[in-house]
């Protein structure tokens, strides 16, 4: 049941252990009741949260201590915001002053928490996190190993499947992890996604050219469509001309 619960990552980074275990206790406690499925990585340092986020790692709320050693937490605002074009995270910063408001106005974050942070505070914010990204980007939730991950949907070109295996080809690299492309289907139907074979499932926005037997993908990857399929493609085709027209 867990799967279809909306998945929400969460990064945590304060160098005081004592406060980043009382917030992760705090969040999966919550997340005993909750409608959305919260999973939590902890940092102690801004370094590897950067170095995590800029290698694709997905946070959808971060709660950042400003007073981290090395490079603070407004600095890592900064990074997420100016170098990796990050306008989707939820920022929550925590520090011991209050001094910092002129600083984060840059950085556009949904809260600021005074030390010692309360458990009531902490689930507040969440909870208003949560409203706010369901009013953006839609994602694709998957499961690799133990693990549930997710990707803007926006950013997927086509799965195709082999045995019990999917490959989910991004934007940016391949994805691969363990389903069908039945199952797969069943969670993007509703969202611009069609069979071109039974082993291609297509993202009708990232296709670049339309041919009698064969699509050309924005990456310019060829995918053939089957025979049986191409009467059922080209009407999805003209469905999606007509409406852009109107």
């Amino acid at each position: 049941m867990e799967a279809e619960r909306t998945l929400i990552r969460i990064a945590v980074c304060d160098d005081n252990l004592r406060i980043s275990s009382d917030i992760e206790g705090w969040i999966m406690e919550y997340n005993k009741s909750s409608q959305a499925n919260y999973v939590v990585e902890i940092y102690y340092n801004g370094e590897r949260l950067c170095k995590d986020m800029d290698s694709g790692t997905m946070y959808d709320i971060i709660f950042l201590d400003i007073e981290l050693e090395s490079i603070t937490g407004i600095e890592v605002g900064h990074y997420i915001r100016e170098e990796l074009h990050n306008d989707d995270s939820q920022i929550i910063y925590i520090s011991s002053f209050t001094k910092y408001a002129l600083e984060l106005f840059q950085v556009r974050p949904m809260d600021f928490l005074i030390k010692p942070v309360k458990k009531e505070r902490i689930i507040k914010s969440i909870e208003t996190a949560t409203k706010l990204l369901k009013k953006g980007e839609v994602c694709f939730q998957y499961k690799q190993g133990r693990d549930w991950n997710k990707i803007y949907i926006k950013d997927i070109l086509y799965f195709k499947g082999k045995d019990r295996e999917v490959e989910m080809i991004t934007k940016d690299n391949v994805i691969i992890f363990y389903s069908s492309l039945e199952k797969v289907f069943e969670q993007l139907k509703n969202y611009n996604f069609f069979y071109a074979h039974k082993s291609f499932l297509i993202n009708y926005f990232h296709v670049i050219e339309f041919f009698y037997d064969k699509l050309i993908m924005s990456n310019q990857d060829v995918i053939k469509i089957a025979q049986t399929r191409r009467r059922e493609v080209r009407e999805i085709q003209k469905e999606y001309l007509f409406k852009e027209k109107t």
